[in-house]
């Protein structure tokens, strides 16, 4: 196991991790360009924050949205698309 040791706000911590999980942990840190600890810490308010988990609060947010978006016909959208194509390539 590894320890990962994180000075964050106030206090140092430490959380023990199985090493394919550190690993995991740098790996995702690295491709997003930022430290482990604030993947981390991310993470973890992410997965247990406040207001997470709330499908119906999701569904009803995503609804809201729905309505505030352009009425968009996908077929006549794709079709104009193609026919944009085979004219550039005429």
């Amino acid at each position: 196991m590894t320890a990962y040791t994180s000075a964050m706000a106030t206090r140092e911590r430490t959380i023990r991790l199985p090493q394919t999980s550190y690993e995991l942990l740098q790996q995702e840190a690295s491709r997003r360009g930022i430290e482990p600890d604030a993947l981390a810490d991310e993470l973890l308010r992410f997965d247990l924050g406040a207001g997470t988990g709330d499908l119906q609060g999701a569904l009803a947010g995503l609804a809201e949205l729905r309505t505030r978006l352009p009425n968009i016909d996908g077929v006549a959208l794709a079709r104009e698309a193609r026919s944009e194509l085979e004219h550039r390539g005429a």
